[in-house]
Parts: structure tokens; C-alpha cells; sequence
């Protein structure tokens, strides 16, 4: 690497860790104001900054869908299924498990009313469940599950079925491609140097790497290297439509598509929540504002340090997004504000108010 070269990735080091040094501070901040004009202003501060960075705000009206399919786009992402809740499994299916009915059956019997079950109209639209149809039918005629239970069995009923009797079968294929795994399969030579050249210890962004190979885990994680502990950057994965309001799709398990996932740094995840937030009108109704990453974003590391990638199209070539120019403008104006006398004052006060109300409650 050249001096020249050298040099600026050392001031754009710099400048990164004063970004995240002014927005930790910032959401520290954040979390210790009371609700009132001071924190608004804060929040819509810290929007913009973010918004300047090839984000969007949006606001969505609330789509409830049903629990049932909020659970199964959870089950598609994640690769496992929890959350069966007895009371939600018909009492068909629960007497089917425990008494086995010897009727004559034949397996064209079988297919038929499979073919009309919930599970074949709806949860097959999701890839880890279609990818086990199959040997979900096998399992039925196996554990002599009669066709006329089959066809009334809900989707509650099914995710439990595949949780007791096909659970390794399903895992496989989330094992094989779950997000982590396509990501880094597509992206690992730039991953690696997004990591390393923003000062992520080389031994770490190899480990990691070798862990999203291996498992399809990005977590953060300890490792012990020349005597030394060293840590790094985590990531969780991201859906960039709102999962309990999918808008913008022709059917909800696109919300689990590549090209609508990233991995973000788990730290600015939690950072991206906190500036989204809901709204209740007068006549009841919610609407969400909700952060959305850029349209090809694949990985974030901080909301300045982004890497596109577009999966529908793996060949064709995505500029990166870079920072813009005026950054510093924002985060001078948040630094400003949260070391105003104001700001600093308004936490005072709200500490002495609770200082106040808690020993008020120690002398009851």
C-alpha cells in the first residue's frame, strides 16, 4: 500500500470513529431523556443524519396480517420454528396424535387431501417449507395422520407435525441457505475488506467469516490470538419491509428474499430502531416510520459504511453508496445539541425526579 493510500485510510478511520463516537453519545443521550420537545427534536436530528446516508423514512399505515403468518415468515428466515401454542392446534389433530386410525387408506388418498390442506396453498409459498413437502406427506402416512384430518389440519397444526416429526429435514435447508450463507458466498472478498479496512483485526474478520461459512452466524464472538482477547463486530439480519406490515410485495414470504435481507452491525441495528417509531391517530389507527436501507444493501457496518449487492442479479455491477460530503454538518449540529446547557439540564432534572420518586417509594 502506498504512503498516499495509507494516509487516507487513516484519516477515514479517524473520522469514522468521531462518527461513532458523537452517535454513541448521542443515543446515550437519547435513552436519558424523558419523552417532551427535547427528545423529539433529537430523534428528528438523528433521522436526517441517517436519512443523508442512502436511508429513507417512511411511514406505513398498519396491515395486520395474521399470527400464523407472522410465525411462518419467522420460521422461513430463521430456520427453526417455536412459539407453538397448544391452544391454537385443532382438537382433531391433537386426538390424531394420540389415537392412530386403523382405516383402509390408500396413498392416492392420501395426496388428495394433502394437495387440499393449508399447508400445500399456503405454507409451500415459503422455500424451507416447500423445500420439505414431501417427506411432511411421508411422515403423515406413516404416523397414520387419516386424509380427512389432513385436509382440516391449520397451519398451527402443521408447524407443530414438522416440528415433532420432520425438524431435522427442515433445518437443512435454511443450514444451506439461509442469508448469512448466500451473503457471504456472493460477497466474501469485499466483506472482508469492509471489516479490515474500517480496523477490524484480521484474525477476527477470518474467524467470522469462517463461522458464516461453517454455521450461517455472523454473532460476535471472543477470540484468543498471541495471548491477546480480541473482539469484533457482530451482525443480525434485517428485513427492509416491516414484518408485521409487509407493503410493496405480492406475497409475504418475499419479505425472506435475499434482495430483501441484510446483515446489519448489531450495535447500528438497535441504533436504527430506536429512531422508528409508532403513531396513534385519534381514531385509533397506527402508523409505523420506519427506516429502510438502501435498495441493493447487503451489509452495514455503521449508517456512513454500507455494501450493495444486487442478488437477482449477481453479475451486474452495484456502485458502492459512499458518505456524503455533508456528514459532518449533521453530526456537529447533534454533537452540539446534546452538549447543550438545555439538553444537559433537562437530564438533571429528570435524574432528581427520580431520585426524588424512589426514595419517596423506599419510605412507604
Amino acid at each position: 500500500m502506498s504512503r498516499k493510500a495509507r494516509k487516507e485510510m487513516t484519516e477515514a478511520r479517524k473520522t469514522r470513529e468521531n462518527s461513532a463516537f458523537i452517535l454513541s453519545h448521542a443515543f446515550e443521550t437519547l435513552n436519558a431523556l424523558p419523552n417532551g420537545a427535547a427528545r423529539e427534536r433529537l430523534l428528528d436530528m438523528l433521522r436526517m443524519y441517517v436519512i443523508n446516508n442512502n436511508c429513507s423514512l417512511i411511514v406505513t399505515p398498519e396491515r395486520p396480517i395474521a399470527r400464523e403468518h407472522k410465525l411462518l415468515i419467522r420460521d422461513d428466515c430463521n430456520g427453526n420454528i417455536s412459539n407453538i401454542v397448544t391452544e391454537y392446534l385443532s382438537p382433531s389433530y391433537l386426538q390424531a396424535l394420540k389415537v392412530r386410525e386403523e382405516g383402509m387408506f390408500f396413498i392416492k388418498d392420501y395426496s388428495e387431501a394433502f394437495q387440499k390442506s393449508v399447508f400445500q396453498r399456503e405454507m409451500t409459498d415459503y422455500p424451507s417449507y416447500k423445500s420439505i413437502e414431501n417427506i411432511v406427506l411421508n411422515n403423515l402416512i406413516s404416523h397414520k395422520i387419516s386424509p380427512n384430518i389432513i385436509k382440516n389440519m391449520n397451519i398451527s397444526d402443521f408447524r407443530d407435525f414438522v416440528k415433532e416429526f420432520c425438524y431435522d429435514d427442515f433445518t437443512k435447508y435454511r443450514e444451506k441457505n439461509g442469508f448469512v450463507k448466500v451473503f457471504i458466498r456472493e460477497n466474501e472478498y469485499q466483506f472482508y475488506h469492509l471489516l479490515r479496512d474500517n480496523g477490524v483485526h484480521p484474525a477476527y474478520v477470518d474467524a467470522l467469516i469462517a463461522n458464516m461459512h461453517e454455521k450461517g452466524s455472523a454473532d460476535e464472538f471472543k477470540l484468543e490470538y498471541k495471548g491477546q482477547l480480541i473482539t469484533g463486530p457482530g451482525f443480525d439480519i434485517d428485513h427492509k419491509n416491516p414484518v408485521y406490515c409487509p407493503d410493496d410485495i405480492s406475497m409475504y414470504p418475499e419479505v425472506n428474499y435475499p434482495r430483501s435481507l441484510a446483515i446489519v452491525e448489531k450495535h447500528t441495528h438497535r441504533m436504527k430502531h430506536k429512531l422508528e417509531r409508532m403513531i396513534v391517530s385519534e381514531d385509533g389507527g397506527k402508523r409505523f416510520e420506519k427506516i429502510l436501507l438502501p435498495q441493493y444493501c447487503a451489509a452495514v457496518l455503521d449508517f456512513e459504511t454500507f455494501l450493495v449487492h444486487d442478488f437477482e442479479n449477481p453479475e451486474r455491477h452495484v456502485s458502492l453508496p459512499h458518505p456524503r460530503a455533508d456528514n459532518l454538518i449533521y453530526l456537529n449540529k447533534i454533537d452540539s445539541f446534546v452538549n447543550s446547557s438545555s439538553v444537559v439540564n433537562e437530564i438533571a432534572r429528570c435524574k432528581m425526579l427520580k431520585k426524588y420518586a424512589n426514595k419517596r417509594d423506599g419510605r412507604k
